[in-house]
């Protein structure tokens, strides 16, 4: 069979985007999850069996959530457009940040650096408000069956005008080695096992990719648009390394809004327009200044000063610092915006290093971390949580449920949960004098790092603090050169989080956790569709993490709120961890001061 014909045919099975919704709602996944339950047209009589096993009452309030999505969506584009009538461009967004010296999408998950690459590298398609799939460089995937995809890109989306890419085409080939390369075989690599049931990302011609996994996948559409799936040349790679790419700022050449144009450590940062970008008449600014302010106190004053148009990152908005600035600077100073996103911190335990090899002596720190204690350092900016944040529903246990689980208990309660972890570390044998010193990520986390001291010496667990800068905090991860270190967790839309923090081959298994039984659940979690079998099964997980296993200490996930200046018009929410420019591109000045 020629190509042309095999391509024919594949098109001619293909499922349209509304039966993909009401397919997927019909199935229990939502709009995000993209439940792919084979082919079909717009009948609704002709649906897979596994979207029928759905009780129709629940099928028809699933799929009017995926229309109110769509119309949800229409109205912010139509309210966009309206918007667009009186934007104004000019101006240079200031924001605070700093990268930790990695520029590298399929590297880094440092908030930092996403403030930065994120403006200058691209999404296939992405994640919007609500997790809603949206088009970016190529329309909505065509789903030709459970296994086959089909991505069109769009024609008139070029790289920025630098070498050795000098502004061509962004092309299907492209796209392919972008989501290829993810999957590489190199350490520093944090995604490699989002891809890992893809059997190819193809070009079959210069606009269209096709994807073909080897086995049913879930979350496949979803990790395609997560917020670390940003598009890296070849021709960068092949010219320069991927070190280079990882290290040198001077290599960030995208298909994004904007450009890195200069990077001065410890001092600022400056993106400027992308004058080829492919989104017509955006982005509005000129461009940003990233100021390195990593002390809170400084960060609030710059912005009571004028200096920030932001208060802080997307992923971080503390109430507290918002009342802090309206207490300093009056109301009008600023506009709050609440944005739940799916980050969080965690204490990232390394399960082959004495004394966390033993699964007691992780269990008792867990049941002496004061999760309450914890949160409230985060001024607002936080909910207690489990293993899958709550805002990964219906997954994720909120407060209601963790706060009757040992570890999470208050008041006598708590006190049981102390005197059975001495008990743990008892029996565990454990030598008090080989216990080497937690990790903290100095410029973020020491608040946090000096109460879980106090909390492990409650069951006479004594262990010293070693500060680390940003750099070397995340080198120490990375590299899987630490012994218990607190630092961040990833953004995520779905349960399959678990698979990459957790799994034996997981890409974010920084702690080199592994159980034969979790990875048999994590890898059947990737091949359900239905809602209610899949939350079983991820209810299984989280129990035997947290009653047995703790490879990490979980206790929080981001429920910031955005401050941004009153006249930054133009902001609104989005699941991404930072200033995506999905949000920012049509944003404007209105009235700021000069």
């Amino acid at each position: 069979m020629s190509e042309r014909n095999y391509w024919q045919r594949m098109r001619s099975n293909r499922m349209s985007r509304r039966s993909l919704l009401r397919a997927s709602a019909r199935a229990g996944v939502g709009a995000a999850g993209l439940a792919l339950v084979g082919c079909g047209d717009d009948d609704d009589d002709d649906q897979p069996a596994a979207a029928q096993a759905e009780p129709e009452q629940q099928a028809d309030q699933q799929a009017q959530a995926v229309q109110q999505q769509e119309e949800q969506q229409a109205a912010a584009e139509a309210q966009a457009q309206q918007a667009a009538g009186g934007s104004k461009y000019g101006g240079f967004v200031a924001v605070a940040g700093d990268d930790g010296g990695l520029f590298d999408p399929a590297v880094t998950i440092h908030g930092g650096t996403d403030a930065s690459i994120f403006q200058v590298y691209d999404f296939v398609n992405y994640l919007d408000e609500g997790n809603v799939l949206t088009d970016a460089m190529a329309e909505l995937p065509e789903v030709i069956d459970e296994l086959n995809f089909v991505y069109n890109i769009k024609p008139d989306v070029f790289w920025q005008d630098k070498p050795p890419l000098n502004g061509r085409q962004f092309t299907a080939e492209d796209a392919a080695f972008g989501y290829t390369r993810f999957g590489q075989d190199n350490p520093e690599f944090v995604y490699q096992d989002r891809y890992a049931r893809v059997r190819r990302f193809e070009a079959v011609d210069e606009l269209t990719m096709h994807v073909e996994a080897s086995e049913p996948f879930s979350p496949l559409l979803t990790a395609m648009a997560e917020s670390g799936a940003l598009m890296v040349s070849r021709d960068v790679v092949d010219q320069f390394g991927d070190a280079e790419v990882s290290s040198n700022h001077e290599l960030a050449i995208g298909t994004g809004s904007m450009m890195l144009e200069s990077r001065e450590p410890d001092v600022q940062t400056t993106l400027v327009r992308n004058p080829n970008y492919y989104r017509d008449g955006l982005p509005y600014f000129d461009g940003y200044n990233i100021y390195w302010l990593p002390d809170n106190a400084l960060r609030v004053a710059q912005y009571v000063a004028g200096e920030l148009d932001f208060v802080w990152l997307q992923w971080y908005g503390e109430l507290q610092e918002i009342e802090t600035v309206i207490a300093e600077a009056g109301p009008d100073s600023v506009v709050a915006v609440p944005n739940p996103v799916a980050f969080g911190l965690a204490t990232h335990i390394h399960c082959k290093k004495e004394p966390y090899t033993d699964a007691r002596v992780r269990t008792a720190l867990h049941l002496a971390t004061n999760r309450p204690a914890l949160n409230a350092i985060t001024l607002g900016a936080g909910v207690i949580g489990g293993p899958i944040a709550e805002t990964i529903a219906p997954y994720g246990w909120g407060l209601s449920t963790l706060e009757q689980l040992p570890g999470y208990r208050s008041g006598d309660a708590r006190e049981e949960d102390l005197g059975e972890g001495r008990k743990l570390l008892d029996a565990s044998g454990y030598d008090p004098g080989n216990v080497p010193p937690m990790e903290i990520w100095g410029d973020f986390a020491s608040d946090f790092g000096q109460l879980l001291q106090q909390n492990f010496s409650e069951i006479d667990f004594k262990v010293d603090i070693r500060e680390l800068n940003t750099a070397d905090s995340l080198a120490a991860r990375q590299n899987h050169e630490f012994s218990m270190i607190t630092l961040g967790q990833q953004a995520a839309a779905d349960p399959d989080l678990l698979y990459n923090d957790l799994h034996t081959t997981g890409g974010q298994n920084y702690g080199e956790f592994s159980d034969p039984a979790l990875d048999a659940l994590f890898e059947e979690g990737r091949s359900i569709y239905g809602v209610e079998e899949r939350k079983a099964l991820y209810d299984e997980a989280q129990e035997q993490l947290l009653e047995v296993h703790n490879p990490r200490l979980w206790w929080h996930w981001s429920l910031p709120t955005v401050g941004h200046r009153p006249w930054l018009k133009g902001f609104r929410p989005t699941p991404g961890i930072t200033h995506t420019h999905q949000v920012m591109n049509a944003c404007w000045f209105e009235g700021k001061p000069s």
